[in-house]
């Protein structure tokens, strides 16, 4: 059987070459693993709590929507975003940086914000998700926003603290890299090593 990786013409030792293919090849499928299937990510600020902490470490689900072609916006065997889904995207203002927030409104979608209220096609948003951080004061609104097809209205679940779709505008539906989709680890990053951890986040799932 013919190697897919072979060192033999420039690694003589079997052992040391051995090693390396192994090191090789396990880089090449983390890779793989990393941009077609979970990849992580950790959260450093509050903008989602509860319903994800500060210092989360959480798995993405690269082909929720399709998988993508490298190097480009094309997915294969594409799936649309839902209403609720949490999801990863370049910042729009920054494409550098990745955000993570919740949909809120889709293509066709009429989105209401009255107050702190949120209505979606007119019926106002009652979800155990959303959390108003009362230290924090209160930001109202009164804008009633038509959401283009092929665009995104997104928020964060933590709405007092979360600079979203209401400040800077829609996220374009063919950018969304992934589905938030498990935590496999905490730690604050204003912690030390030896503390801040939360093991009890551990396996919750994103909904």
């Amino acid at each position: 059987m013919r190697k897919i990786i072979n060192l033999e013409r420039f690694i003589k030792n079997k052992s040391l070459r051995e090693w390396v293919e192994a090191l090789i090849f396990a880089v090449i499928v983390a890779l793989i693993f990393r941009t077609w299937l979970f990849a992580p990510y950790r959260v450093p600020t509050g903008s989602m709590i509860h319903t994800i902490e500060i210092g989360d470490h959480l798995f993405v689900n690269k082909f929720a929507y399709g998988l993508v072609v490298p190097f480009t916006d094309t997915k294969l065997f594409s799936s649309k975003v839902e209403r609720g889904d949490i999801i990863v995207f370049p910042y729009p203002e920054d494409p550098d940086k990745n955000f993570i927030k919740r949909v809120i409104g889709i293509g066709g979608d009429t989105i209401e914000l009255i107050g702190e209220n949120v209505y979606i096609n007119g019926k106002l948003e009652k979800e155990a998700f959303v959390f108003l951080d009362e230290t924090i004061y209160t930001v109202a609104m009164d804008n009633k926003i038509e959401i283009p097809e092929g665009k995104i209205f997104v928020m964060g679940d933590n709405r007092r603290n979360s600079k979203d779709s209401r400040y800077w505008g829609f996220v374009e539906e063919k950018k969304v890299q992934g589905k938030g989709a498990i935590i496999y680890w905490n730690h604050n990053p204003h912690s030390s090593l030896i503390s801040g951890y939360r093991l009890d986040r551990i396996g919750t799932i994103l909904r």
